[in-house]
């Protein structure tokens, strides 16, 4: 994603801009030296800093801030949001990040990015697995990008193509990583109108099988890749292209694409409809570990999976991060958690988090704890309670249901994330959201069935696609992961999850 966004630098569009800071930071002097990317040197307070700001369009702003190292994320929001000309509805969808390969994330309103640069090897030690040649090598970027607390149900209202332009970049590039855990054939449907957008209309003389299979890391995830030589033969061609399945199936798409929209702003919508559906959209993505079911088969020392873990205003999800696959999908109805700290008597141990959901084996009700380790345990605590905390707030607000079971925006400040709540008081309590805790009516619907039938009765702004809808379900393949199972009493049935200490049952599953 990096090493695209570097390619096109030479053709990006570069803006400048003068701003005179509010804060008063006494404590930060920084400069960038580099303008492509953030540095952090000793400096005067007052000099002029050079600053860029990038899209993920591929678009990349530099600014020239007088008195840099005061400037806060408020202010570099209001400078973009100025400087792309959008509507003040843009406010609230977007807004100010810090990123590199190793970390992501989202600034406080007050933060100053260049504070945080100085702080940032720090961050990835303290948050990240990355060896001291990786973080000496990281360097954070300044993103323009969509807000992570933005309430789905309000993106869905959205008409403003430069705010839709904005959300598809991004959210294809979630796409092409494949954190979202599509089937395969929901990636060919999206690479159809992909393939509208970076070739145009389809034409069958010339968009063959191998044609697209030539472009094709930039319209689907690389596990559906092919790579194929530009020296083939039109015979070899020929035989080949019989094998090329995906293509040909990504190839119908784009015909039937090619039919119904008249431009890329059409795609742009459609493609975000195909994606809103997803219970998974929106999420923040951290990353962790947990303990193969197979463990076993594994190789000696070696029996954790590493996994994505996905966290949005609806509920948490657990992604295979080599098989791009979606393991286990929760509501917030639906689960309970509990963080546990590091052990300071062992420097090895790391921060965990614990999800416990109910289900049923045979006749009998029973409860699945899965437990996963990673140094971004607090922040993923930490996004949890927020989005609790929300869904709660809104419960209390309003007696009636909320369209679309999504949660009212507020000023909730910052994802650190995928680092949430660097500073936050961390939790060791488990805190359950079952319907009896509720206030007022319920209006959460499961598996986000009711929300996608909404999507499709509502009167759309573009010409609706041919398209096979996307699943709505939550996922849970019990059999890929290693779960500790209890009886509705609390009594222990399976032991898959190694307990490092005693847990008082009552205290944990609150249902």
């Amino acid at each position: 994603m990096y090493k695209k966004n570097k390619q096109r630098q030479m053709a990006t569009a570069m803006h400048r801009y003068h701003l005179q800071p509010t804060s008063t930071d006494d404590s930060i002097a920084s400069n960038f030296t580099n303008p492509m990317r953030m540095t952090s040197t000793s400096s005067s307070l007052n000099r002029p800093v050079e600053m860029c700001i990038f899209l993920r369009t591929g678009n990349v702003y530099e600014f020239t801030l007088d008195n840099g190292g005061m400037v806060t994320a408020s202010s570099l929001q209001e400078m973009m949001l100025e400087t792309l000309e959008m509507t003040e509805e843009a406010d609230d969808v977007f807004y100010i990040w810090l990123t590199s390969p190793l970390l992501k994330l989202q600034l406080k309103p007050n933060h100053v990015p260049l504070k945080l640069c100085r702080q940032w090897h720090d961050l990835l030690e303290k948050f990240t697995n990355a060896t001291n040649e990786q973080i000496a090598a990281d360097e954070p970027c300044v993103f323009f990008q969509r807000n992570a607390f933005y309430p789905k149900h309000k993106e869905l209202q959205i008409t403003d193509e430069k705010i839709l332009r904005l959300l598809f970049c991004e959210a294809k590039e979630h796409v092409l990583d494949g954190v979202y855990g599509c089937e395969n054939d929901e990636y060919e449907y999206l690479a159809g109108i992909l393939a509208f957008i970076e070739h145009g209309k389809y034409d069958s003389k010339k968009h063959t099988p191998i044609f697209l299979s030539l472009s094709s890391e930039t319209i689907l995830p690389s596990r559906l890749c092919r790579r194929r030589s530009q020296k083939t033969s039109q015979r070899a061609s020929q035989k080949l292209s019989k094998s090329f399945e995906v293509e040909n199936r990504v190839l119908s798409h784009w015909k039937q694409v090619s039919s119904i929209v008249k431009c890329k702003a059409d795609c742009h919508k459609n493609f975000l409809e195909f994606l809103w559906k997803m219970p998974i959209y929106g999420s923040v993505f951290f990353t962790g570990e947990i303990e193969q079911a197979n463990a076993g088969k594994s190789i000696v020392g070696n029996n954790l999976k590493l996994v994505y873990i996905g966290i949005n205003r609806d509920g948490v999800y657990i992604m295979d991060l080599r098989k791009q696959e979606l393991l286990l999908g929760l509501l917030y109805d639906d689960l309970s958690w509990e963080y546990t700290d590091q052990n300071p008597n062992d420097e090895k141990s790391l921060p965990c988090l614990w999800l416990e959901f109910d289900a049923t084996e045979g006749s009998k009700k029973v409860s699945k704890l899965l437990r996963i380790y990673s140094k971004q345990a607090p922040m993923m605590n930490g996004m949890i309670q927020a989005c609790i905390v929300e869904l709660n707030n809104q419960d209390k607000e309003s007696l009636t249901p909320r369209p679309h079971n999504t949660v009212e925006s507020s000023d909730l400040g910052v994802v650190e994330g995928p680092c949430t709540g660097i500073d936050r008081t961390r939790s060791t309590t488990v805190q359950a959201r079952s319907a009896s805790h509720r206030i007022g009516h319920d209006t959460v619907d499961g598996a986000g069935i009711a929300r996608a039938k909404s999507l499709d009765g509502r009167s759309r702004a573009y010409m609706t696609l041919p398209s096979r809808k996307p699943k709505v379900t939550l996922c849970k393949k019990m059999d890929k992961l290693c779960l500790s199972t209890f009886s509705e009493t609390g009594d222990l049935i399976t032991k898959k999850t190694k307990l490092s200490r005693p847990f008082s049952m009552t205290g944990i599953f609150k249902l």
